[in-house]
């Protein structure tokens, strides 16, 4: 007996087209310096990707981001390099189109990290000068070797500028490009004592001998309206240390203070002996003594080691820096020890207008030990009562973004755009073949040309109403972390970075702990309350 088969057809090539959801694509272009003759080449990039994107009919216009004036070397800096990334976290890009690897990064460690990165979330690097697509098998090996050459010829590059700078400092003919707060530069680059600061250089250095500490001389000349070094918005305890530590003012010039790494990302650090120092005594004319620079020096050396003030420590970034908000003036808090080296010494928190002036803000300080046992009580609510709030919270932003009409409105508007584009190129056409007058062609294009920046207006605008998903995204992450860590004696920092965006403290020490997914919960001051109840929305 003969068996039964039934034939299933093929779907047509143009019917697997027509079900193929879009491509989110965007563009990434950069130019290496702000200079007018550069300008022309960062417009013309940006419109290049804008056209290219809309003309391809299996692509969603995902935007371009564009970084000007900006170094490939690293992607320290580069705003639109790292909203791009956050663009791809967020599922808003699927494939990026760049020019070539030294227009995306010249550092071969970030580059292939980005590129991993990016590939592990199924984003995609398409190089066009080296006809490079990142999702392919080989695609990595190239890559790599191509990477390395471009940060070769960088190194290559700084290399040269360095030796020729370290000629000048061993010649004594190095210029100094921006000079210390109380000179300035003649026409051959020479220092002269500016006579408009010169006082409160010498003011600064007889207050520290007197036993004024950092902090309050910057308080001072705050309070006294004493302009500031570069015009910055106020002076610093650590801006009057610098000062106090430069030996230009006893008229010596010491030069390779800092220095920039050899490799990549060619990191600025301070010169801790690394390299060599090039001392030039009595280079030009002095502000103070040798004997006052002196006794600077052994006052700073004092309050360091015996008192454990005037050290190093503020350089360093804690837990909590900028994270912590006043709820009654808005400012950030920052951190400080009471009771030194006694058995109840003490880390604090207070409010910086509290630390400068009193009646600006009266908000008290707290306790960073009170902080992490409120984080501590408010991690256990939640992973208790997950089922109650993070669920459903879960659900209704998923329903949320499934019903939500502005979809249709986006759809309709790529459609728009296309064949907005797609008139463009058929008037473009047209005109090339002169089969249409200049003016009617004109008064056409520049018609279309505004429907078009219109529709763009509005995509972005709705492009930012459903940034909402995020929080599906940072919710979810927030439950397997709660499901893999579970209940929590003791507070762990890497817990609180991963969940905690702010911490917002009330007048009556409610701690409100910010979370990234959009959640806010209040604990008291040492206080038991329930979780739910401290729930909120933003």
């Amino acid at each position: 007996m003969a068996k039964k088969v039934t034939v299933i057809k093929a779907v047509s090539g143009a019917g697997r087209k027509k079900a193929a959801r879009k491509l989110k694509v965007c563009g990434y272009a950069r130019v290496s310096t702000g200079s007018k003759a550069q300008a022309g080449s960062y417009a013309t990039q940006v419109a290049y990707y804008t056209e290219k994107i809309e003309a391809n009919p299996l692509w969603e216009f995902a935007g371009v981001y564009a970084d000007e004036g900006i170094t490939g070397t690293k992607t320290k800096g580069r705003n639109e390099f790292k909203a791009m990334i956050a663009a791809c976290e967020d599922g808003e890009v699927e494939l990026i189109l760049t020019k070539s690897i030294t227009r995306f990064a010249r550092n071969t460690v970030e580059c292939i990290q980005t590129i991993r990165k990016l590939k592990a979330m199924g984003v995609g690097i398409y190089f066009e000068k080296e006809n490079i697509n990142t999702l392919h098998e080989a695609s990595e090996l190239m890559l790599t070797i191509l990477a390395s050459v471009a940060q070769g010829e960088s190194e290559d590059f700084s290399g040269n500028n360095r030796w020729s700078i370290v000629n000048r400092f061993e010649n004594g003919a190095f210029k100094v490009g921006t000079p210390a707060y109380g000179y300035r530069k003649d026409e051959e680059g020479n220092l002269l004592i500016e006579e408009t600061e010169v006082e409160t250089v010498r003011w600064i250095f007889e207050s520290y001998l007197n036993g004024m500490g950092t902090y309050r001389i910057a308080k001072k000349l705050n309070e006294q309206g004493v302009p500031t070094i570069r015009y910055s918005e106020k002076w610093q305890d650590s801006v009057i240390k610098e000062i106090l530590n430069n030996p230009i003012y006893e008229g010596d010039s010491l030069h390779q203070r800092t220095y920039t790494e050899r490799n990549f990302p060619f990191e600025r650090k301070v010169n801790n002996g690394q390299l060599p120092m090039y001392l030039q005594k009595d280079a030009h004319p002095a502000i103070i003594t040798h004997e006052e620079a002196e006794a600077v020096r052994s006052i700073m050396e004092y309050r360091n080691k015996i008192l454990h003030i005037d050290g190093d420590k503020y350089q360093n970034r804690y837990l909590f820096s900028s994270r912590i908000i006043c709820g009654e003036c808005g400012s950030t808090f920052r951190r400080q020890k009471i009771y030194i080296g006694k058995p109840h010494e003490k880390i604090i928190w207070t409010c910086h207008n509290h630390v400068e002036n009193i009646e600006n803000c009266k908000m008290k300080a707290i306790r960073e030990d009170a902080i992490h046992q409120a984080f501590v009580t408010m991690w256990n609510k939640l992973c208790t009562n997950q089922g109650i709030v993070l669920e459903p919270m879960l659900k209704a932003l998923m329903e949320q973004a499934e019903n939500r009409s502005d979809t249709k409105e986006m759809e309709q508007l790529n459609t728009e755009i296309h064949s907005l584009s797609e008139q463009s190129q058929i008037l473009n056409q047209v005109m090339k073949k002169g089969y249409m007058d200049s003016a009617l062609f004109m008064e056409k294009s520049n018609l279309l040309a505004q429907q078009l920046t219109e529709c763009r207006r509005k995509k972005t605008m709705l492009n930012r109403r459903q940034k909402r998903t995020k929080e599906i995204v940072r919710t979810e992450q927030l439950l397997t972390l709660l499901k893999e860590e579970g209940y929590q004696r003791e507070f762990k920092e890497e817990l609180f970075d991963l969940t905690v965006k702010e911490i917002r403290i009330s007048k009556s020490h409610a701690i409100t702990f910010c979370l990234k997914n959009g959640l806010k919960l209040t604990e008291k001051e040492g206080g038991e309350k329930d979780a739910v109840a401290h729930t909120h929305r933003i």
